[in-house]
């Protein structure tokens, strides 16, 4: 006798129509990184080669899970009951590639200052558990074929991973964050429109990717049954790499990926010094505030000239203010 399919339980719509709808959108946004690295190789196509090898490897994984989730999508939504590689595939493929990202913006977040360091390290940790909990979850879609169990038996390591995820991204806005107010950039405010104060704050500094990874949590805690948490982690995994070129393609290094530095008096140690730590500030994007003279230099000079036999003194004043600008935002 045979044995009888399994019936048809899950919501179809909350399924694999949830699913359809974030590889569409993540589509875009795949689009909108090939932009990006089109226009990262035409600025800056001689960078150092650490950053051009972590480009590289973020969008190798992310053009490798954008085929994988069209091939979830390609197939009957039949493999909801019966997961097939690809679809099993998606936890470790997400994680890898939201972690190969956040490489760069951990090493922009060290380089903030002393006090960072800690966090920083707080954030490799939860990043490299991120990615062992999402290897757990393809380990056990390889080992439950059925999707009903899996669901049901990886709640709670798919909550941590989720969490674990939000927790590193929080983590890492929050000293970006924190670095732009304790230099001043709030001071700006005014001078800057909504579209730059949205792009520091929620973009660049990884804000938004936590928001999302809350988002996601919250739908695999309250929506078992339904693939909305995987939705929303396929737009997740393109707006890592988006972030990622956002940050490296506002940078104000030269074309050629160097700084030029102009000096009236002999460049002492010192001042070589403070040019390195500016070429690797600028480099990694790091918000930063360069050493100047004092605010304000006044010299007042007082002269006697001779009109019709009597003299009257002429005050003459001269004026420097120095720029504190806050650079590399």
């Amino acid at each position: 006798m045979s044995a009888t399919p399994t019936p048809l339980v899950l919501s179809l719509d909350a399924t694999y129509g949830a699913l359809l709808v974030g590889t569409f959108i993540g589509l875009i946004l795949y689009g909108t990184s090939l932009h990006q690295l089109f226009r990262y190789i035409w600025l800056f196509g001689s960078d150092v080669p650490s950053i051009r090898l972590l480009v590289a490897a973020t969008m190798i994984l992310e053009t490798l899970h954008a085929a994988t989730t069209v091939h979830v999508c390609y197939l009957e939504p039949t493999v909801l009951l019966y997961a097939n590689w690809s679809l099993q595939l998606i936890p470790a493929l997400t994680a890898l590639t939201a972690c190969v990202s956040k490489v760069f913006l951990a090493r922009r977040a060290f380089l903030t200052g002393p006090r960072s360091k800690w966090a920083v390290i707080v954030i490799m940790m939860l990043l490299a558990t991120e990615l062992g909990l999402a290897c757990v979850l393809s380990i056990k879609g390889f080992l439950i074929k059925n999707l009903l169990t899996f669901s049901t038996s990886t709640a709670n390591i798919l909550a941590a991973c989720e969490a674990t995820a939000a927790a590193a991204d929080a983590l890492l806005a929050g000293t970006i964050i924190a670095t732009l107010w304790a230099q001043g950039y709030r001071a700006r405010h005014a001078s800057l429109g909504w579209h730059s104060l949205f792009m520091t704050y929620v973009i660049k500094s990884g804000l938004l990717t936590a928001i999302l990874n809350v988002l996601a949590l919250i739908l695999a805690q309250t929506q078992r049954k339904a693939f909305l948490y995987a939705a929303v982690n396929v737009v997740t995994a393109r707006v890592y790499a988006n972030t990622l070129f956002t940050v490296l393609n506002s940078r104000k290094l030269m074309a050629n990926g160097r700084m030029e530095v102009w000096a009236d008096t002999d460049v002492g140690l010192n001042t070589i010094a403070q040019a390195n730590r500016v070429a690797q500030a600028e480099m990694w994007n790091v918000p930063y505030r360069p050493q100047t003279s004092p605010g304000m230099i006044k010299v007042n000079v007082t002269a006697e000239r001779e009109e019709d036999g009597t003299r009257r003194p002429r005050s003459m004043a001269y004026g420097h203010k120095s720029d504190m600008s806050l650079q590399s935002v």
